[in-house]
């Protein structure tokens, strides 16, 4: 692989750069050779142990990787990196195998969107996308709760001239949300729906955008599959590949 597939380009640098909190008492170098460490690991879904000694120690670098997931840093890098298109907007889900490490965090350690399901422990990621595909929020549930239920914190604070889902979101409490925001409701019709909508075809074809930003953002490995025990510290990594969507 070259060395740009771990590492940050000079032009993708430069847009993140003046973005990121200051790092105090050390060189201005120090942020990009983190999160070069970083993209490292959410590329080759590698063990912390095996970080090339380059990147820097292994265990300095997770506790800060740690330190931003809880301060937030990712979530607010992703939101501030955003250009929104918001002719459109979408949402849809995909489903994460949660790999033998993820398991046995304590309850009180944090959150664990991990569930139980026929195919063994998942974790779902929902996401919210603009009309170009480019990701606006993530959530994350178990793997065996229902679509609809995250999309009322995907939506909350978002708006755009229409809503695009498959047929999974279509519900009343879903619809209403949507309209309440102003926009056009694009899902199509269940068959048990006793009033159902008139589909615009035409629109709903860009559906295949969000389902594409799910195929993009697991070429991450990290992403593909949960390594990590809590919900925080997986999700830095689905916020770091979706910082790399929007500067691709």
């Amino acid at each position: 692989m070259t060395q740009e597939w771990h590492s940050f380009t000079d032009a993708q640098w430069e847009r993140i750069a003046l973005r990121l909190p200051p790092c105090k008492g050390r060189p201005g170098g120090v942020h990009r050779t983190f999160f070069n460490a970083l993209l490292w690991m959410a590329r080759t879904g590698a063990a912390w142990r095996d970080l090339p000694e380059r990147l820097g120690k292994w265990n300095v670098v997770y506790q800060r990787y740690a330190y931003w997931c809880d301060k937030g840093h990712f979530e607010r890098l992703l939101q501030e990196v955003q250009q929104p298109g918001l002719e459109e907007m979408m949402v849809d889900s995909t489903c994460c195998k949660a790999h033998q490490a993820s398991a046995g965090a304590r309850k009180t350690s944090g959150p664990q969107a991990i569930g139980i399901t026929r195919g063994g422990l998942n974790n779902k990621i929902h996401a919210v996308c603009d009309a170009l595909g480019n990701p606006l929020r993530f959530v994350l549930t178990p793997g065996q709760r229902y679509d609809s239920k995250s999309v009322p914190e995907l939506l909350d604070g978002l708006a755009a001239k229409a809503l695009l889902a498959d047929k999974a979101y279509d519900s009343d409490k879903i619809v209403q949300i949507a309209q309440a925001q102003g926009m056009q409701v694009i899902i199509p019709s269940k068959a048990n729906r006793k009033n159902p909508r008139v589909l615009d075809k035409h629109r709903y074809k860009a559906r295949y955008l969000v389902e594409n930003l799910f195929q993009r953002m697991k070429i991450f490995r990290r992403v593909a599959t949960r390594f990590d025990k809590l919900d925080i510290r997986f999700l830095g990594f689905v916020h770091i590949a979706g910082v790399m969507k929007w500067l691709h």
